[in-house]
């Protein structure tokens, strides 16, 4: 009964956040957010008692991961013709620090979620949620590019 309402759930959220096909800047992250919810806890089978652990210390997880990847992202574009070494050295030091960052991120939060899910539960964190973007994907080649 549990895994037909959360997919039901999983159901209206994601098309719900398609069916008007909003700008990109504009989606509704309380609609995304309620369907990452619903997709994570049907695919890692959480049982109650484990969500209101797990929840919060994914999402902690997750802003700060975000926060990696928007800082790589937002490094600049080098011109590579005027680039040094020296430079394209501390380029390539600052790359591997910030990875490295991620990685004990990763590695810290998923030692945490694996003494609330079971081993293979927090295993499969991961391809869950990958599993979920590509869900969006999927939803939004569906549905075309919409109105902009």
């Amino acid at each position: 009964m549990k895994k037909i309402l959360l997919f039901l759930v999983m159901i209206a959220c994601s098309g719900a956040l398609y069916a008007q096909r909003p700008a990109a800047a504009d989606y509704d992250s309380e609609k995304l957010q309620a369907a990452k919810i619903a997709f994570l806890t049907q695919k890692l089978d959480l049982q109650p008692d484990q969500a209101t652990e797990f929840w919060p210390l994914y999402n902690k997880f997750d802003e700060e991961r975000r926060g990696y990847f928007k800082q790589m992202r937002g490094k600049e574009k080098v011109e590579v013709e005027t680039l040094t070494n020296e430079e394209a050295k501390k380029l390539i030091e600052n790359k591997f620090k910030m990875q490295q960052g991620l990685l004990d991120l990763e590695k810290d939060f998923t030692w945490k979620i694996a003494k609330i899910l079971s081993a293979k539960q927090a295993y499969m964190l991961q391809e869950a949620d990958r599993d979920f973007v590509r869900h969006l994907y999927k939803m939004n080649r569906q549905h075309g590019p919409g109105p902009r």
